[in-house]
C-alpha cells in the first residue's frame, strides 16, 4: 500500500493549533499566526528530484520526485509565486482534490507545501495521456472505449453529485495507470474546476457557472453562449458534452466540430485567426454533426446514439453522468471491433500534438480570467467558499490524524478580493483585446483531409 502520508493517517511533526485559519471567502482577509517549520519539514528534505519532467503546464511544471523515506515516486505539480499568481484559486484547487479522496477515477493528491513555491503531492502515473497511449498500443476496440466512458461518467457522477464541476475535461487531463492498459483512466486538473457552493451548510449540487472557460474543441454549446454574450450561466452538463466529444473522437480519430476559413491564416498551426474561431464557435452553437460512413460503418448503433444524447444542444435534454451509466452501450457488453483510431490518430501528426493543442488557449484562459473564476460564485447569493469544516485548511476540531494540512501559509495574508466588475463587464472589455488560441495540432487537419475526401 502506498504511503499516504498526511490525508487522514500520518501525525504532523509540527503542532498545527498555532495556525489560525478559520475560513476562506470571498472578500475578506485571513489572518494567521507566524509559524516556524521545523526544517525536516520542509518539502525538499522530505523529496529528491529524479529530473525527469512530466509536463509542463501554464502555472508551472510537473516534475517527478522520490520520497527520501519511502523511495517511491510521485508527481508534483510546482506553482511558482509569480506577479500573476492567485493564491485563493491554487488553496480552491486542492480543497476540490480533498473532496475527490479515494474515488479510484480521480488521480489523488496525497500532500502540499507551501514555501517560496507550492509543492502538490500527487501519485505518479506511469501510462500518459488518453490519446497518446492509444497510439502508441496501435490497436484499440469499441469495447476498450465502452469501459473507458463507464469509469469517467463514474468519476463525473461524483463530483456533480457534489456540485463540482471539471469544466476543462479533455484528452490531456485523461491519464492511463499504466503503458500497457488504456482502460484504467483517471481524470486530472482541476484547475477551472468550480468552487463547491453552499447553501444552508450544504452543497448546491448544480450550481450555477458563469465563467465560459475550457478547450476550444471540447467547448460545449453554452459555455460558448456565454463566451460570445448570448448567455450569462451554464452548469455542469458542460462536462457530459466535453465527453462526448471524446468519445466521438476515440472511436474515430477526429472530433465531430471543426472549422477552417480556407486561407493560411496559422490556424492549423496554433496562430490566432479569429474568422476560424468565430466559424467553430457557430458550428459549436449549432450542435450539427455526422457519422461519415468510412469511419463510421462498423460502429455500433448504440455507440452512436449514446454520442446524440450527450452532443445535444440544450444542456436540459443532454444525458446527466447518471443517464450515461445506465445507457445499453455501457452497461451490456459490446462487440470487440477494432477501430481506425489509432491509425488515424498517428497519421501525418503525433498524438503529443494533438494532447497539447489545448494548452495555448488554457493559457489565455488561465492568465486573463483568473480573477475572473474566482469572482463568479460571489455574484450568487447562494454562493459560499467557507473551507471551517475542511481538513485541508481547518485545525479546529480534528485530531492529527485526520489532518491533510502540511506545510506552514505564506507570512501574508491570504487576499481573496476580486474585481468589482461583474462577470459580464469584464467578459466584454476582454474579448474586445484579446482572442482565445485556436488548435495547435493536426488533428483538425485530419477533420480538414477527410471531409475533402
Amino acid at each position: 500500500m502506498r504511503d499516504y502520508r498526511s490525508i487522514e493517517q500520518t501525525k504532523l511533526k509540527t503542532d498545527t493549533k498555532n495556525v489560525d485559519i478559520t475560513g476562506i471567502s470571498r472578500g475578506s482577509r485571513i489572518r494567521r499566526r507566524r509559524r516556524t517549520r521545523p526544517a525536516a519539514d520542509r518539502f525538499h528534505d522530505l523529496y529528491e528530484c529524479t529530473g525527469e519532467l512530466l509536463g509542463q503546464g501554464a502555472q508551472g511544471a510537473v516534475q517527478c520526485f522520490r520520497s527520501k523515506a519511502t523511495g517511491i515516486e510521485y508527481a508534483v505539480k510546482i506553482i511558482d509565486k509569480t506577479l500573476d499568481y492567485n493564491r485563493s484559486k491554487i488553496l480552491k484547487e486542492i480543497d476540490l482534490f480533498h473532496h475527490c479522496q479515494g474515488h479510484k477515477n480521480i488521480l489523488q493528491l496525497n500532500e502540499f507545501y507551501e514555501e517560496d513555491k507550492f509543492y502538490l503531492v500527487f501519485d505518479k502515473i506511469g501510462g500518459g495521456s488518453l490519446f497518446d497511449q492509444i497510439e502508441k498500443r496501435g490497436q484499440f476496440t469499441e469495447l476498450e472505449a465502452s469501459t473507458i466512458i463507464k469509469d469517467l461518467a463514474e468519476a463525473l457522477a461524483f463530483l456533480h453529485n457534489k456540485g463540482i464541476a471539471h469544466r476543462d475535461l479533455k484528452p490531456e487531463n485523461i491519464l492511463c495507470e499504466t503503458e500497457d492498459n488504456v482502460t484504467a483512466v483517471k481524470i486530472c486538473d482541476f484547475d477551472l474546476g468550480n468552487a463547491i457552493v453552499l447553501k444552508q451548510e450544504s452543497a448546491v449540487t448544480t450550481p450555477e457557472l458563469l465563467t465560459p472557460v475550457g478547450s476550444l474543441e471540447y467547448m460545449a454549446p453554452e459555455v460558448v453562449d456565454a463566451w460570445v454574450g448570448d448567455a450569462f450561466s451554464y452548469n455542469k452538463k458542460c462536462d457530459i458534452w466535453s465527453l462526448g466529444i471524446i468519445l466521438y473522437t476515440m472511436l474515430c480519430g477526429y472530433p465531430p466540430f471543426y472549422a477552417s476559413c480556407g486561407r493560411d491564416c496559422g490556424w492549423e498551426r496554433g496562430e490566432a485567426c479569429k474568422t476560424c474561431q468565430e466559424m467553430l464557435f457557430e458550428k459549436i452553437q449549432e450542435g450539427e454533426f455526422e457519422f461519415p460512413e468510412r469511419e463510421w460503418a462498423n460502429i455500433s448503433k448504440e455507440a452512436k446514439n449514446l454520442i446524440r444524447n450527450m452532443l445535444v444542444r440544450d444542456p436540459r435534454g443532454r444525458y446527466s453522468a447518471n443517464d450515461i451509466l445506465t445507457d445499453p452501450w455501457v452497461i451490456e457488453p459490446v462487440a470487440a471491433t477494432y477501430l481506425a483510431t489509432p491509425r488515424v490518430l498517428s497519421r501525418n501528426s503525433s498524438t503529443q500534438l494533438l494532447d497539447t493543442y489545448a494548452e495555448n488557449a488554457m493559457a489565455f484562459n488561465r492568465m486573463m480570467l483568473s480573477q475572473l473564476a474566482i469572482s463568479e460564485s460571489r455574484t450568487s447569493s447562494s454562493s459560499s467558499e467557507d473551507t471551517t469544516e475542511n481538513p485541508f485548511f481547518s485545525p479546529r476540531s480534528l485530531n492529527s490524524e485526520q489532518m491533510f494540512f502540511i506545510g506552514s501559509f505564506s507570512d501574508d495574508d491570504l487576499s481573496a478580493e476580486d474585481d468589482d466588475e461583474e462577470p459580464s463587464k469584464l467578459l466584454e472589455s476582454l474579448s474586445s483585446s484579446i482572442t482565445l488560441c485556436p488548435p495547435n495540432s493536426k488533428l483538425a487537419q485530419r477533420r480538414r483531409s477527410r471531409q475533402r475526401v
